[in-house]
């Protein structure tokens, strides 16, 4: 069984031995209900009902994934992003990260590279913020623990935005990982597929 946003699978059969994520707990799933009625397999974007073996305190924005394959938690986030607001982002602002339906606060920790298009995807090491339209990596840490993957694993819990607290304006999309091969400026080569994920 694949976690319930994904896509229509075979199905094992259950129980099934789940872990609940940012918590750790595991547990199994007994049953599935739908619609009033039990059913076998559930997928996105279906309502259900999921029947567990053990009393959790689940809440908006938890993940469940098979046991043998659930993402990481971390607090710590590697990412490419696209800057969109017209004010700019820089080292030690404070954002809230949206993550599925989880926000949080975080902390904009550093700013890698930045993305000089007109160069052949060149590297500007360490810039000292990212513009509107600006494309560049940036290391993040948030005030809560989220299970996040790399975004060349799954868009849908790959992906987050970072929105400005005071007035909820979005500011910066994100994919966590790297989207972009890693290069210096001085050696930068002209475009090409290499080190893409989508």
């Amino acid at each position: 069984m694949q976690r319930l946003s994904g896509p229509r699978v075979p199905h094992p059969g259950l129980p099934v031995p789940v872990a609940w994520r940012p918590s750790g707990r595991t547990t199994t799933i007994s049953g599935i209900d739908t619609l009033g009625r039990r059913v076998d397999t559930a997928w996105a974007p279906q309502s259900v009902t999921l029947l567990l073996a053990d009393d959790l305190d689940v809440s908006r924005g938890d993940l469940i994934a098979p046991t043998a394959s659930a993402p990481a938690v971390t607090q710590d986030i590697r990412a490419t992003v696209c800057h969109l607001h017209e004010r700019p982002l820089r080292i030690g602002e404070r954002v809230l990260l949206k993550h599925a339906t989880r926000t949080v606060k975080a902390l904009v920790k550093e700013l890698p590279y930045r993305i000089d298009l007109s160069h052949g995807l060149a590297h500007e090491n360490n810039p000292v913020e990212l513009t509107v339209n600006d494309i560049g990596a940036v290391r993040l840490r948030t005030a809560e623990p989220l299970p996040i993957d790399a975004y060349a694993d799954s868009r849908l819990t790959g992906s987050f935005l970072l929105i400005d607290p005071a007035d909820g304006a979005t500011l910066t999309a994100g994919m966590a990982g790297e989207a972009f091969a890693e290069r210096g400026a001085a050696t930068a080569a002209a475009a090409d597929d290499e080190g893409w994920d989508f």
